[in-house]
């Protein structure tokens, strides 16, 4: 046991250890659960049952309850086939455009992006389909990982989106004014996207096809805005409080079995099965990592970290508060699951956010977007990772490429941090009490 004029060195120590067991390989969740109990080990004023006690809290929430459903609703939609679907309705919409299967990439994860709320299951659904069928066109290979990775990030940005319910859950934000918030961020990444396409695939030799017919495009479109169709539902739902968060997400679950069994007749119920499996593991990752993020968040509060950070920290101005903080969880993201790194950025970062005025839905997108940029940047790069094993190429040959549409996301965050309507606006218009 620590002697009481060492106690000061406990809040250095706590993050201190986590580092070293996470250099040395130690899974997050677990170095997270580790840290937190070697810490309880040596203050007497904690015990045990503190552990056990946040540990459970942690997950007690009914609206985390949501992450597991949008996963099995998006594993649910590459079963029967609906993100097949998707994709023919945007090769229609832009086939006619040179480099229109990287486009078609970018437009089917924003769509897929408004079911799932999972970048992981955009990447390992579309990537699955578009990355063959781009290296069978011509496209090389490293391109098609590097569109495929940084469009699957629109699946945390654009509503749904399971990492804005946690940070609504973490920070008691509205998570209706998340989700109103992150819609035109997730636009402007989209079509920043889709410009980015248009310069790079001027230099490769791929096919262009001929325009689509009024017939055609009635023919598909019938069938891929029964699947688009599904974001309206939940985001107006939640919207208007007629749903909420978990409930809209049994819908989506409930949409995507009845499309699959009744409308497309493409599921089984091995399927269902095989969804449901997959879904548990990847939830059971996220969601254990949490876990271990709830002990630890209780111990940045019990040491008051943040108001020792705040007393060392006078930046008052908004804009520079918001760049110091979106470079902190760029490079936190960078390390860690973007999950377990919200549970411990948000508790630290937010008393700073809102005594500088900073909006805690601005606040919120922002950050998960930040943090969400891990997804395609190693080590972590989860996505890219993905992306790059269905590629059949080891990841760092689609690096630099994955780096250009890094470039352009953080424009974009750049852009949100210097003009806040640009989060806000929807929020207001559609919700009268927002403010």
């Amino acid at each position: 046991m620590m002697p009481a004029d060492g106690m000061f060195l406990l809040p250095w120590l706590l993050f201190g250890l986590l580092a070293v067991l996470i250099v040395v390989g130690v899974p997050i969740a677990m170095a997270l659960i580790l840290t937190s109990f070697s810490l309880i080990l040596l203050d007497p004023r904690l015990t045990a049952w503190v552990l056990f006690q946040r540990m459970y809290n942690g997950m007690d929430s009914f609206v985390l309850l949501a992450v597991p459903l949008f996963l099995l609703a998006g594993n649910l939609m590459n079963a029967a086939r609906i993100t097949d679907r998707l994709i023919t309705l945007c090769m229609l919409l832009v086939g006619h455009l040179k480099g229109a299967l990287a486009h078609v990439n970018v437009m089917v994860s924003m769509l897929f992006a408004g079911v799932s709320g999972s970048s992981t299951a955009d990447s390992a659904g579309v990537g699955t389909v578009l990355i063959p069928a781009m290296k069978r066109e011509g496209y090389p290979t490293h391109f098609a990982v590097a569109v495929t990775a940084a469009s699957s990030v629109m699946g945390i940005i654009i509503p749904p989106s399971i990492n804005m319910i946690v940070w609504g859950a973490l920070t008691n934000t509205s998570i209706a004014g998340l989700f109103l918030g992150g819609i035109l961020p997730g636009l402007m990444i989209g079509v920043a996207q889709l410009l980015l396409n248009l310069g790079y695939v001027r230099r490769y030799s791929v096919p262009v096809r001929p325009r689509a017919t009024f017939r055609e495009l009635l023919h598909s479109g019938k069938d891929g805005l029964m699947a688009a169709g599904i974001p309206v539902v939940i985001i107006g739902g939640i919207t208007l409080g007629i749903v909420t968060p978990t409930e809209a997400a049994m819908i989506a679950v409930l949409y995507a079995l009845a499309l699959g069994f009744l409308v497309y007749r493409e599921l089984r119920f091995g399927d269902v099965l095989d969804a449901s499996t997959a879904t548990v593991r990847l939830c059971s990752l996220s969601l254990f990592s949490l876990v271990g993020a709830a002990i630890f968040g209780y111990l940045i509060s019990f040491y008051q970290i943040p108001p020792k950070l705040m007393a060392g920290v006078n930046i008052t101005d908004p804009v520079v508060l918001l760049l110091v903080m979106t470079g902190v969880m760029l490079l936190i993201g960078t390390f860690m699951d973007s999950l377990p790194a919200m549970a411990i950025m948000a508790p630290i970062f937010q008393p700073l956010a809102l005594q500088a005025g900073i909006h805690p839905v601005q606040f919120g997108v922002i950050g998960v977007m930040a943090l969400g940029l891990g997804l395609i940047t190693p080590p972590y790069g989860l996505c890219l990772m993905i992306s790059a094993k269905i590629g059949g190429i080891p990841l760092l040959k689609a690096l630099a490429t994955t780096l250009l549409y890094l470039a352009v996301m953080l424009a974009v965050i750049l852009l949100l941090i210097l003009y806040p309507q640009l989060i806000l606006a929807i929020p207001r218009t559609l919700v009268p009490d927002f403010v």
